[in-house]
């Protein structure tokens, strides 16, 4: 990704997906403007989840792919998903037109997959730095990141510290909003 990207964006439509498909441990890699994500599904042991997930698998079958997106979702819960530059716009226009639609004045979820990613680039953006890998599992994270001084940096947050940072970048994208 060139300086001056804007992982706070981009990391967003990654999330909702992987959202959809239920994924809550991940490796999440940068391989120059391409995204890759290595995920574990949890074991599903209700049926309402499952159809859910059926749901969500459907829809990814169904969206038009470029060749560069690819899911693999064997029975063991493997997920490997690979996404490029206009993958990654396609899914962003279309979550922005469903929370167009679904327009209900609250705000988001900052527990959320997609929130969570929102904030480590939002972190990333911060100290100018280029995004290598973001890894999940349970509540720990640990974004590892180059910094402005091409030093590889890995920090470490639980889903609870990040939320706080999450909270002043809600606040700040509002008041912004509210002065247009």
């Amino acid at each position: 990704m060139s300086q001056g990207s804007n992982y706070s964006q981009l990391l967003r439509p990654i999330g909702q997906m992987l959202e959809s498909l239920g994924v809550q441990s991940f490796i999440l890699t940068v391989e120059g403007d391409d995204f890759s994500v290595r995920g574990q599904k949890p074991r599903e042991n209700s049926k309402p989840n499952e159809v859910k997930s059926l749901r969500a698998i459907w829809q990814s079958m169904r969206a038009p792919k470029h060749g560069s997106e690819g899911s693999s979702i064997p029975s063991s819960g493997v997920v490997e998903l690979h996404y490029a530059p206009d993958d990654i716009e396609r899914m962003e226009i279309e979550g922005r037109a469903k929370r167009k639609a679904a327009d209900s004045g609250d705000a988001p979820e900052a527990h959320a997959l997609s929130q969570i990613l929102r904030a480590c680039g939002a972190f990333v953006d911060q100290k100018e730095g280029r995004m290598l890998a973001v890894k999940k599992e349970d509540q720990n994270i640990t974004i590892d990141y180059e910094s402005a001084m091409k030093r590889k940096i890995s920090e470490q947050f639980t889903v609870a510290s990040l939320y706080d940072y999450w909270v002043k970048m809600y606040l700040k994208r509002r008041t912004r909003s509210q002065e247009r």
